[in-house]
């Protein structure tokens, strides 16, 4: 069963409803970090980037991109970074995945709106809830709250 958004008969929610983070002021931990490997997050506008928490092999970040949300993903102890982003639409079914690897690790997250159930996920693995609006397969590691 997918998660369904009605708000008040004036259409679909906006990002910032479906992922209240967006609503906030920016932060420095907000920011995207650079590096050599972020030539592919220059997609994502800089000022609307969010932290969203990260696990023991990455963090990641909710940023938009014209009419588009995306989820970006760094791996720890690398420079990789992943970017996947979807239309409202998309979103509001089935979330934002992003999946990443080096040949030192690989990470898999999901971007989920408000109210959405990790049980319509169809995976063969466990999932758990890294933040409100952020799941990761649970072998990846418990969350760590820190940005660094």
């Amino acid at each position: 069963m997918a998660a369904v958004f009605t708000v008040g008969g004036c259409g679909a929610p906006s990002f910032e409803e479906m992922v209240p983070a967006l609503a906030q002021p920016q932060t420095e931990q907000d920011q995207l970090p650079t590096g050599e490997g972020d030539g592919n997050i220059d997609v994502v506008e800089a000022e609307s980037t969010r932290y969203l928490g990260g696990t023991q092999v990455a963090k990641y970040w909710v940023g938009l991109d014209g009419e588009e949300i995306c989820l970006v993903q760094s791996l720890r102890g690398t420079e990789t970074v992943g970017v996947s982003c979807a239309d409202a639409e998309v979103f509001g079914e089935s979330g934002v995945w992003v999946r990443t690897s080096s040949a030192e690790v690989s990470a898999t997250g999901l971007l989920v709106p408000e109210r959405f159930d990790l049980a319509d996920v169809a995976v063969d693995e466990d999932w758990v809830r890294v933040s409100d609006n952020l799941a990761a397969p649970a072998e990846e590691g418990e969350a760590q709250a820190s940005s660094g």
